[in-house]
């Protein structure tokens, strides 16, 4: 079994704050996870014409909200420490991770209050683009432990490990593996064929759909994967897999990634940074350590 013990929230003390806590600690209750807290005192700019003691009294002050916050959370009688310091969030959260050797890094998806609208911050976006360890993002109010968790694949290894990091550390092997790909649209048949010569159309299609499902199901016999969907669309995969999820009101997906930026990628590249911006439920992106 891979070490699970830490894990590391970057809270930045939103009206959020509770609902993310919340979600942390019952993630790591499954593994007995060490929770490390960290906020960042971010004086930007301006943290040259800061006094020292001013900053000192900032992180005070953060410190104290916290543990306000922290007292209507339920943190499952695991052990936890605050980390507050003047930094960067992206670098600070990062960094404690290393320190500390996190199996996870868990983050809220947005500022709105009662998460009312979903705007994924920077923060997030920099930690899936610059990170290696799987990233957490926390978009709606937990209730229980993931029951519906999907795990969307584009055959690389990078989404095997993403599925397999799943089942092992939610300790749930009923994980189902679905697989999109993109039919040819109205447009892109007209620009190449006459319109009206729809036998062309449906034996390109045929080829398409023949050759999409053995590329799945050899994945799926190669990995020992029990569950597992394909679907096809023609708008567009993001659309298929979006669609999914508010079909089967799942509360978590997995994404995994080489990193959000990697348009190189069949599926995750831009394709992950509007997924993880657009699904309604959490979103795990596992991060392809670097080489």
């Amino acid at each position: 079994m891979k070490n699970f013990s830490n894990i590391v929230v970057g809270l930045d003390i939103s009206n959020n704050a509770q609902e993310v806590l919340n979600r942390a600690f019952l993630v790591a209750k499954r593994n007995d996870s060490k929770v490390t807290i960290v906020h960042a005192v971010d004086s930007g700019f301006f943290g040259n014409f800061i006094k020292s003691e001013n900053v000192e009294k900032l992180k005070d002050i953060a410190t104290k909200n916290i543990k306000k916050i922290l007292e209507a959370v339920d943190t499952q009688s695991l052990n936890y420490h605050i980390e507050v310091q003047n930094s960067k969030p992206t670098v600070l959260i990062m960094n404690v991770a290393k320190d500390k050797e996190a199996s996870m890094i868990v983050v809220g998806a947005n500022e709105k209050k009662n998460f009312a609208t979903t705007v994924l911050g920077s923060t997030a976006h920099n930690i899936a683009q610059k990170s290696h360890l799987p990233l957490l993002i926390v978009k709606n109010k937990p209730n229980e432990a993931y029951k519906k968790i999907v795990a969307f694949t584009d055959i690389s290894e990078v989404s095997k490990k993403s599925i397999l990091f799943s089942k092992e550390f939610f300790n749930q092997q009923n994980i189902r593996c679905v697989y999109a790909y993109k039919l040819m649209s109205d447009e892109a048949f007209a620009l190449r064929y006459d319109e009206k010569d729809q036998e062309v159309r449906a034996e390109i299609e045929k080829k398409i759909k023949i050759y999409e499902q053995k590329q799945f199901d050899d994945f799926v016999k190669q990995n020992n994967i029990k569950d597992a969907q394909l679907i096809e669309d023609r708008v567009g995969v993001t659309n298929a897999l979006a669609n999914y999820v508010d079909e089967n009101a799942n509360d978590l997906v997995v994404l995994g990634s080489s990193g959000v930026n990697d348009t190189g990628a069949r599926l995750y590249g831009s394709t992950a940074s509007s997924l993880m911006q657009s699904l309604n439920c959490d979103v795990l992106v596992y991060i392809s350590k670097q080489q």
